[in-house]
């Protein structure tokens, strides 16, 4: 590049350029447009006041390495500061591991509330429902903002209208990096456009590419700008169901379906035979006794065989518990219960409750 001369920074030179009158039209009246929002803003004065402020800055980019290319990539301000009032910067390989075990917990709407509604607000403000150029500029800007977040490879919405007015076919396909953030991604994808009113008509997932398409078909909802939970609910848990459903539980890793039994309590573990269940109670009265105080262990113990569904815990306080596995058939595994608990402890009995006493008292 040409070395830059010592020239004054004065605005006494001129420069004339020929645009279309179309592109003079646009420039002037966003010019006009933005004077009104914004009076006090210089660059915003006049014509030639805009003109030298978006030079400069342009010039400012390309000294720094940016080029033309890059201006279609920029993440507008509203969408940056937006977004950055939710999210924050994060280790992708710590987060990566950390979701995999929420990977088929539902996103209650619920317990979400705030987040689903600060986002649907969001979106709607900025977006005429009937005018697809408008929804793709807001998806477009959107997309800016995705692929700056080092999560995403690819994502594409393709809409087209159908016969009546209030009425649009699309797909949106994503492609992520990461394979945990990607499934999360567009499980919250998915509820995020049933809240919006889009349903998903047909689904496709590929694990091994961190690929996601889904078909969509707006519903009445879109439309409306009142909020008509119960509707919009049944429609987010529509959507889910193609990421949340035992089909997809079962041909995953044994831990998921496991994790959805762990919350029926007429569900309970049993072992294959003796030295496996020796093995798990030693570790487990090992670990109690190295990192616990002793006059909890009892309680401790309680709780490990709480978790395998064999007891109810009634009291913490009193010790006391009742026996939740069958009398018929498990007659083994509750005398491994007495025995295991009777090794520091006193079991005392009061119609179906049990206590635990000190040996010493």
């Amino acid at each position: 590049m040409p070395s830059q001369k010592p020239l004054s920074k004065k605005k006494i030179t001129q420069q004339t350029i020929s645009i279309s009158p179309a592109l003079k039209d646009k420039i002037e009246r966003y010019i006009i447009d933005n004077n009104k929002k914004n009076p006090k803003d210089e660059k915003f004065k006049s014509v030639s006041r805009f003109y030298n402020f978006v030079m400069k800055r342009v010039m400012e980019c390309f000294e720094k390495g940016k080029t033309l290319d890059d201006f279609e990539a920029f993440v507008d301000s509203k969408i940056q500061s937006f977004y950055n009032k939710i999210s924050f910067n994060a280790l992708i390989p710590y987060y990566e591991t950390a979701l995999q075990t929420n990977r088929y917990n539902q996103p209650f709407f619920e317990k979400n509330t705030f987040f689903y509604l600060t986002l649907r607000r969001f979106y709607i403000n900025q977006m005429d429902p009937y005018d697809i150029k408008s929804i793709n500029g807001l998806f477009d800007r959107v997309k800016n903002y995705l692929f700056s977040n080092n999560l995403t490879k690819g994502v594409n919405l393709d809409l087209f209208a159908g016969k009546a007015r209030d009425e649009l076919f699309g797909v949106f396909e994503y492609a992520g990096l990461y394979n945990n953030l990607t499934f999360e991604n567009c499980k919250y994808t998915a509820a995020f456009l049933g809240l919006l009113g889009m349903k998903i008509s047909n689904f496709l997932y590929s694990d091994k590419d961190n690929y996601i398409r889904y078909d969509l078909k707006t519903t009445e909802l879109f439309y409306q700008k009142d909020l008509r939970r119960n509707e919009r609910v049944k429609l987010i848990n529509h959507n889910l169901s193609f990421f949340l459903n035992y089909l997809r539980i079962i041909s995953d890793k044994d831990y998921y379906f496991w994790m959805k039994l762990a919350n029926n309590k007429q569900v309970f573990i049993t072992f294959k035979n003796e030295e496996t269940k020796k093995y798990w109670v030693n570790l487990i009265e090992n670990e109690i006794e190295k990192l616990e105080d002793k006059d909890q262990y009892s309680l401790n113990m309680l709780k490990f065989f709480e978790k395998l569904h064999w007891i109810e815990i009634i009291s913490e306080k009193d010790l006391s518990f009742q026996i939740t596995l069958p009398k018929l058939n498990y007659s083994i595994e509750r005398e491994f219960l007495f025995e295991t608990l009777s090794k520091k402890s006193k079991i005392l009995r009061e119609k179906e409750n049990f206590y635990l006493k000190d040996l010493d008292t």
